[in-house]
């Protein structure tokens, strides 16, 4: 099967030859060209480019166009510090004083670097979409609210100034429901990471309170575009795992958890996609050690009630060796039967 025909025929329940494999190749896809990072993520033209060719090199399962978490923030008014062969950093929030709120506005898909991320769309789509789904990952209310403030100031806005949180987190969801539309619009399937609301900063009480909502929301809209819900947040994610199953989300895509835990947890509410892991296998270890990582992952995945899609527990790194990507793909192929 082509991975769209594996895709489509997952997302309607009919059989497949294999598990799905979605490596999260982000940035990493630039590596596969020899561009820079700071070229890459400013042209959409290239990053489309940049995202066809490591497909045609890996042939995993879903490409997925992604620069940083700030691109919904920048276009709102935060400040980023780009650098020439990494990812850009925040310089200065947009709200650096809680006055500052009231110049927020509504950005237009024209802003900042949203029209880079929809021409990669296209480009990726125009190039190898009829083999392959693309799909465009961008952040959750949460995270988008975490860089219009500064991560640690929101942190203490959480506590210090709930409504002024708040309010920045429902600006935050209509712009993330916004660019849902112009993702969808421009052949791409919208996909919400929300890596500021993980389990290793926030209880389930603050969660509850701050992210669920929101969450909830934006996948609704996904759905109502005619896209399953997917959802992936990093970090430690078992003490806000019940929460996410209640943001309506189809896939969880998990990072630090054991999966067999997840697959007891979860039963039959969601699928589970993950989790080698990017930096202690995919960029540190080698072939032989991701072989045996997908290995036991697919036998968990067999058991699991809804579903399971083999994918890296987060982005995979920058510098990951390309000849241990290609050994997911290999052992997924060998490893990955249904049955």
């Amino acid at each position: 099967m082509s991975p769209r025909e594996r895709f489509e025929a997952f997302l309607t329940g009919k059989t497949i030859d294999r598990f799905l494999c979605v490596p999260l190749i982000l940035n990493h896809a630039a590596r596969v060209m020899g561009v820079k990072i700071g070229d890459y993520n400013r042209n959409g033209r290239l990053m489309g480019d940049c995202h066809a060719a490591a497909w045609k090199r890996y042939r995993h399962d879903l490409i997925a166009i992604f620069s940083d978490t700030a691109i919904l923030a920048e276009a709102m008014g935060t400040r980023l510090k780009f650098r020439a062969d990494d990812v850009p950093t925040i310089d200065i929030p947009a709200v650096t004083d809680p006055s500052d709120r009231s110049r927020l506005t509504r950005p237009s898909m024209g802003s900042a670097r949203l029209p880079v991320h929809l021409e990669a769309i296209r480009t990726a789509v125009a190039e190898v979409g009829d083999q392959v789904p693309v799909s465009c990952c961008f952040s959750a209310p949460f995270t988008t609210a975490a860089c219009l403030r500064g991560p640690d100031q929101f942190a203490r806005d959480l506590i210090k100034r709930r409504e002024l949180a708040h309010e920045l987190l429902r600006l935050a969801l209509e712009v993330g429901k916004q660019f849902t539309d112009a993702v969808a619009d421009s052949g791409g399937i919208p996909v919400i990471v929300d890596p500021v609301a993980t389990g290793s900063v926030l209880g389930e009480n603050q969660f509850r309170e701050f992210a669920l909502p929101y969450l909830k929301e934006q996948m609704a809209h996904i759905v109502r575009r005619g896209f399953p819900a997917v959802l992936h947040i990093c970090g430690k994610t078992s003490r806000i795992l019940q929460p996410m199953l209640e943001t309506g989300s189809a896939v969880l895509s998990l990072d630090d958890i054991s999966m067999d835990e997840a697959r007891e947890r979860v039963s039959d509410k969601a699928v589970l996609m993950g989790n080698v892991r990017p930096v202690a296998t995919l960029l540190q270890g080698t072939p032989s050690d991701v072989e045996n990582e997908v290995r036991d992952l697919c036998a968990i995945g067999r058991r699991c009630k809804a579903g399971f899609i083999l994918g890296s527990g987060c982005e995979v790194p920058i510098a990951s060796p390309p000849a241990n990507v290609e050994a997911m793909m290999n052992a997924v192929r060998t490893y990955g039967s249904m049955n």
